[in-house]
């Protein structure tokens, strides 16, 4: 417990310092504008990105970490005129507020619960974790997909799992970045439901509840669908409680956006609101689109040289994007069968994917359907029917808000994007989850009215909520420290997942191949196929034998056979 809560805080400082620093130097006018938070997930969007270019040439391991962090104390030191009044003012703002406080301590508490088991993700133990040992060993290596399909589902996630690991100082995965990134926005709703109450703080905190059921077992993964789901979050409620945000902290909506599609590309849609950031922002159009286009080649292109190369493809798995012919290219059948698979499991898991993908919509839907949880078709339902009743809102409404209107249509368009290509709710929760609770927003003028007699009402709520989310957070906690009675041997260090493999003694089979020198190298996959991997490397859920290694070592990636 211990150890993660400074690795919290060192991660966090090197996130807010290189957030705040870009604030300084391009948006020095508009200081003022940018609060913590901002500087925090800009800070994340910055690091992440690059961390991609950083894997191209070298392993993201603990040199990345030296290097981001001599550079977080650099900017420090040259900056100091603006980080000491920053960093004095952040804890006079976290200490003058008692109840705040509390809040703050209670969900430190609560993220912590959720945050030091064992990950609870299936696929973390399939493919993410062996993709972080890839990052963290050889950097990006040409034609990894051809070893395993996963591996070329390519997330910012891994290569900020890989340098903020901690392995080399505690020779095991302390899985920081799901955990420290759902902590900052549970304080940030916690700071809305505390500080501007009514309907904002009643939203926030039906917000937080629900996107935490969701979520509970990707908390403690270094898993790929929780970061993008908090970014997209944080965008689409910014924008919601305040409609001029859009206009005061237009780069904080141009680099998040862009960052977004590096993780996961479900969130695809919320790029619009960058390009609307664009348009909206004060000063200078042209400027701000020269700008836009460098922030998003920063972005985007080491991500895409990523895929590249360990694809083949420049997005993958659109094998539409073919426009390179190296020797280590993913075969466009093997793409091809990905995209099916991920749609189709999507609509209908555990089922044949050409059966799934032949079926009618009506039939796939009632499937898919009557296989979602209650309180998900509550939300299917109430998002599908939110544009209806915003229009009607809008008839009755004289004052028409542009930066409300953008951001019911871009999720909603986020809906219908998920709603085609991958139904699975845990891609783009927040999109449903976001349009579901709408119309609560519509009545706000309402409810502002007797905000006197909410406030009590939502108090009372919140304490309910937090009791709720600690108490499911302390059954997974029991499960893995108080039940086996190793809570104060783990009170230092949290529980190394390696520990998982031996509890359920996974057997691994090997598959040796020869490099071109004639050297052996051995590759694992478990006893039964299509099972998980866990921490062995290099392991894959199944080998198959139709590809070889390329040069001498696992370095020089894998080429299918010709």
């Amino acid at each position: 417990m211990y150890v993660s809560l400074i690795c919290f805080l060192f991660t966090g400082l090197i996130f807010l310092v290189y957030g705040k620093s870009f604030i300084i130097k391009f948006c020095k006018h508009e200081i003022a504008n940018y609060n913590t938070f901002d500087s925090f997930f800009i800070g994340l969007c910055l690091t992440g990105t690059f961390l991609n270019f950083w894997s191209l040439f070298l392993p993201v391991d603990a040199f990345s970490l030296l290097f981001l962090s001599l550079g977080a104390a650099c900017l420090v030191y040259f900056n100091k005129a603006y980080f000491l009044p920053f960093f004095s003012t952040l804890r006079k703002q976290i200490f003058s507020h008692k109840i705040f406080l509390l809040l703050l301590l209670i969900a430190v508490i609560i993220t912590l619960l959720y945050g030091l088991v064992t990950p609870r993700n299936y696929d973390s133990y399939l493919y993410h974790i062996n993709a972080i040992q890839w990052n963290e060993m050889y950097g990006t290596v040409p034609g990894l997909a051809n070893f395993h399909d996963r591996f070329g589902l390519n997330s910012s996630v891994f290569v900020l799992s890989a340098a903020f690991s901690y392995n080399f100082l505690y020779n095991q995965y302390i899985f920081t970045i799901s955990s420290l990134c759902y902590l900052v926005f549970f304080i940030w709703l916690l700071k809305q439901i505390h500080f501007k109450k009514g309907v904002i703080g009643l939203f926030s905190l039906l917000f937080l509840y629900f996107f935490t059921a969701q979520y509970t077992n990707d908390i403690s993964s270094p898993a790929t669908d929780l970061l993008p789901n908090i970014l997209v979050g944080y965008i689409l409620l910014s924008l919601l409680f305040d409609s001029e945000i859009l206009t005061k902290k237009a780069y904080l909506f141009i680099i998040l956006p862009l960052f977004c599609i590096t993780l996961k590309l479900s969130t695809f849609p919320i790029v619009f609101i960058g390009l609307f950031a664009v348009y909206f922002k004060k000063g200078g159009l042209f400027k701000t689109l020269l700008q836009s286009i460098g922030f998003g080649c920063l972005l985007i292109l080491p991500w895409m040289i990523k895929n590249v190369i360990l694809t083949g493809y420049l997005i993958y798995p659109l094998a539409e994007l073919d426009l390179f012919n190296f020797d280590w290219e993913v075969s466009r059948h093997s793409v091809l069968d990905i995209k099916k698979w991920i749609t189709s499991w999507a609509r209908i898991p555990m089922k044949n994917q050409d059966e799934v993908l032949a079926m009618p919509f009506k039939e796939w839907f009632s499937v898919w359907w009557n296989a979602s949880l209650t309180v998900n078709k509550i939300f299917y339902s109430l998002a599908a029917v939110t544009p209806l009743i915003f229009i009607i809102y809008q008839l009755f409404n004289k004052k028409r808000d542009k930066t409300i209107l953008l951001t019911v249509w871009v999720a909603y368009l986020g809906l219908i994007f998920w709603f085609v290509t991958a139904p699975d709710v845990r891609f783009s929760f927040t999109y449903v989850l976001f349009l579901a609770l709408l119309p609560l927003f519509f009545f706000k003028s309402l409810v502002d009215k007797v905000a006197g007699k909410i406030n009590p009402l939502l108090i009372m709520s919140t304490v309910y909520c937090l009791l709720l989310m600690g108490k499911n957070g302390y059954k997974l906690f029991c499960e893995d420290y108080i039940s086996a009675g190793r809570f104060s041997k783990y009170a230092y260090l949290p529980s190394d997942v390696s520990e998982i493999k031996e509890k359920r003694n996974i057997k691994f089979n090997s598959v040796v191949l020869l490099t071109k020198d004639g050297e052996k190298i051995e590759l694992f996959e478990p006893n039964p196929n299509h099972t998980q991997c866990f921490d062995k490397f290099p392991c894959s859920w199944y080998i198959e034998s139709n590809f070889n290694l390329r040069g001498e070592g696992l370095k020089d990636g894998f080429k299918l056979n010709e």
